[in-house]
């Protein structure tokens, strides 16, 4: 975190050690202060932020498209009465918290959402500033940090055919996926490079390309390049460009999505189905209909639970809805609430106030204000107290909250979404959970399908799984066998997607060929099938029933049991012999279990 410090009369004074102070992404605009208390500004936030200086506010809006502002420190007369200020750049509806300060060296946070209303305020003293000012822009850049991922996930996905290259402002490459590679011929690409240094086929043209939407922050749609990377032959590509802006309209980068126009066939009735949703995968009617629901919730700010046992991919759910929607610009915020006992569940989701209780420290926000302007996701939804949804229930009414230890009410403005694997309407039958919360919850419900249901999508699953370990494990695993694939889609799957993950990066540990096989996959799993792998059950069954030499014969019976787990009435139904029989022969051959 760098340093903190408090001040007293312009002496800087450490009270926690920690490595040179870093300072924030964000810059701090100084607008229109007197120099004796810009001077002092500086003095005291040197360390923490670099600062713009400006005295005209039209200066403001070219100052934005290339600085990334992210607190604003003006002078008033009276934090006390902020709307009633003569300052300008009170007016300006910047999208940056406000930090206003009196000639009393009285100090008040005005938030960008609520600029003048009581809400919207919150009291500060001189002291508080070099902290306050380190979590702003700490709050700030970690905003920064999601608004570029989620950019970044929008044009990447696990199954995505087309090219995608996101790169800086300075045209270095920040991602780049196999099909780009492929597309593009690049000469050794790594992250970081900038595009200037490739020089052949179509790249020159892309960061050509790109290099004007970053300057103009206006997308390129579906244009055209001619690539004659092997001098032999022109391969058509189409190339859409987009600017990666974040909340304040300063371009941090762009993205380019290229389509190899001699790669695309055309589509049947049949392929034209979603074969992924955001990062959901499956193809099945019942995916369908959850895509179809997700894309008509996404820019509503309606109140979501997503119900469905547990592995099924709720949270997934919950990003789609926050991505797709109108507040993908803003946090998403997760939170695990059957991770917290109460009192910490508390404090993480309303903050707290210095000296609340033994540890409070400082003021500390909680998710709800960390969410504001985006979406929190509850997830657990069911394991939470009777207190607890009481004060949750207030959140959902009033969308306002109290910080532990603090009597003032701050505003929020979050959309909501939880989720839980328990039937809640048996919850409330049981007394375990307030129905007027359930009601308030429930006002629309998406319900995950278990992977039992939507076997369908088992084939599309193991390829993504197998997609994603080759890149982890650095192996060449090209599929697995079809006495596999029979397995898994027979298996009914307790722990669903996430019991299947596991299981497929279970054989990619232990596996050292290119195809998955039975043998290398977990031996609970294999134990819910009546045979073993197609060549260990070709020798026990063709050494039990035609009773071949007594050697062949207690093989066999070993073999069974090391795949049984050493568990008899398995290895006797593996053998396809009855229990009594099994019994006579681990006798005869003095087999010990």
């Amino acid at each position: 975190m760098g340093h903190f410090y408090i001040w007293d009369n312009d002496v800087k004074t450490e009270i926690m050690k920690a490595d040179k102070p870093k300072k924030q992404s964000y810059v701090t605009l100084l607008a229109g202060l007197d120099k004796k208390l810009a001077a002092r500004i500086v003095k005291a936030l040197t360390h923490i932020t670099t600062l713009k200086h400006i005295s005209d506010p039209k200066e403001v809006e070219p100052l934005l498209t290339n600085t990334p502002i992210g607190l604003v420190i003006v002078s008033i007369d009276d934090v006390n009465k902020p709307q009633k200020s003569n300052n300008p750049f009170m007016q300006l509806g910047l999208m940056a918290p406000i930090l206003a300060i009196d000639g009393k060296n009285r100090v008040i946070t005005i938030h960008p959402d609520a600029p003048y209303s009581h809400f919207g305020r919150t009291f500060h003293s001189w002291d508080d500033i070099p902290n306050l000012v380190t979590r702003l822009l700490q709050l700030a850049s970690f905003r920064l940090e999601s608004a570029l991922l989620l950019e970044t996930l929008r044009a990447v996905s696990d199954n995505i055919k087309q090219g995608v290259i996101v790169v800086d402002r300075n045209l270095a490459i920040r991602r780049i996926n196999p099909a780009a590679k492929r597309s593009c011929k690049f000469i050794n690409p790594s992250q970081g490079m900038t595009l200037t240094k490739q020089k052949e086929g179509c790249i020159p043209k892309i960061a050509k390309l790109l290099k004007s939407v970053i300057s103009s922050r206006q997308a390129k749609l579906k244009v055209n390049i001619s690539c004659n990377a092997d001098n032999d032959e022109t391969t058509e590509i189409v190339v859409t460009a987009m600017p990666m802006l974040d909340n304040q309209g300063y371009c941090h980068g762009a993205t380019a999505i290229i389509l190899d126009n001699s790669k695309v066939t055309p589509l049947t009735e049949n392929i034209r189905k979603r074969y992924n949703f955001y990062r959901i995968i499956g193809v099945s009617s019942v995916m369908q209909e959850m895509y179809d629901l997700i894309e008509s919730l996404a820019n509503m700010d309606t109140t979501t639970l997503i119900t469905g046992e547990s592995g099924v991919g709720k949270e997934l759910v919950a990003e789609a809805l926050h991505i797709k929607g109108g507040r993908s610009n803003g946090p998403l915020v997760k939170v695990n609430c059957s991770a917290l006992q109460d009192n910490l569940l508390e404090s993480e989701l309303f903050g707290h106030v210095k000296g609340a209780f033994t540890g409070a420290v400082r003021d500390r926000p909680g998710r709800f204000e960390v969410a504001s302007g985006g979406t929190i996701f509850l997830d657990e939804i069911g394991e939470i107290s009777l207190s607890m949804q009481t004060r949750l229930l207030r959140i959902l009414q009033e969308k306002e909250l109290e910080r532990v230890g603090d009597s003032r009410t701050i505003k929020v403005d979050v959309r909501i979404v939880a989720a839980t694997n328990k039937n809640l309407a048996q919850q409330v039958k049981l007394g375990k959970f307030r129905e007027d919360l359930y009601f308030r919850l429930n006002v629309v419900e998406i319900n995950v399908p278990p992977l039992r249901e939507r076997t369908d999508d088992i084939p599309l699953l193991i390829n993504h799984f197998i997609q994603r370990f080759n890149q982890k494990y650095t192996k060449g695993i090209v599929g697995v066998q079809d006495v596999v694939k029979e397995i898994f889609v027979n298996y009914t799957w307790p722990g669903n997607i996430r019991e299947l993950e596991n299981a497929i990066e279970h054989a990619f540990v232990v596996s050292r060929q290119n195809t998955i096989r039975i043998k290398h996959l977990p031996k609970s799993l294999v134990l819910k099938r009546p045979c073993a792998d197609p060549a260990q059950t070709e020798k026990m069954t063709e050494s039990i029933p035609s009773m071949r030499p007594a050697q062949s014969e207690k093989e066999a019976i070993m073999h069974a049991l090391q795949i049984a787990n050493w568990k008899k009435k398995k290895a006797a139904k593996l053998l396809k012999i009855s229990r009594s029989t099994f019994y006579r022969k681990l006798e005869k051959y003095g087999i010990k279990t």
